[in-house]
C-alpha cells in the first residue's frame, strides 16, 4: 500500500519558514539545515521545493543569507519578514476571534 505524503501550498511553507525565523534567528542567524528539520510540517515537503520558496522569500526581502566561512548557509529574518509575520499572525488571531464570536450567537 501506498500512502502519499500530504503536500502544503506553498504560503504555508513560506509562513512556516517566517514563523521559525521570526522565533528563532532576530539575534542569531540559523542554518538552512535547522530551518527544514525544526520547523513543523517542512519535513514533508519535497527539498527543492523548501529552496524556492527560501529562496522566494530572501529575494523578496524577507529573509537574508548571511555568508559565513562554513560550508552551511544561515539565515536572518529582515525586519520586512518580520512585519510580514506580525500582519499574518494578526490578521489570523482577528479571524480567529471572529469565528468564536460567530459560534457564541448561535
Amino acid at each position: 500500500m501506498h500512502f502519499k505524503k500530504k503536500r502544503f501550498s506553498s504560503e504555508f511553507t513560506s509562513l512556516s519558514i517566517l514563523e521559525y525565523l521570526y522565533l528563532n534567528s532576530q539575534n542569531i542567524p540559523v542554518s538552512k539545515y535547522n530551518i527544514i528539520n525544526n520547523t513543523p510540517l517542512i519535513q514533508k515537503q519535497r527539498p527543492v521545493r523548501v529552496n524556492l520558496i527560501i529562496l522566494l522569500l530572501e529575494s523578496n526581502g524577507y529573509i537574508k543569507k548571511l555568508n559565513t566561512f562554513s560550508t552551511s548557509t544561515f539565515y536572518q529574518i529582515t525586519e520586512k519578514g518580520k512585519e510580514a509575520y506580525s500582519s499574518w499572525i494578526r490578521h489570523y488571531l482577528e479571524y480567529a476571534r471572529s469565528i468564536s464570536d460567530l459560534e457564541g450567537n448561535e
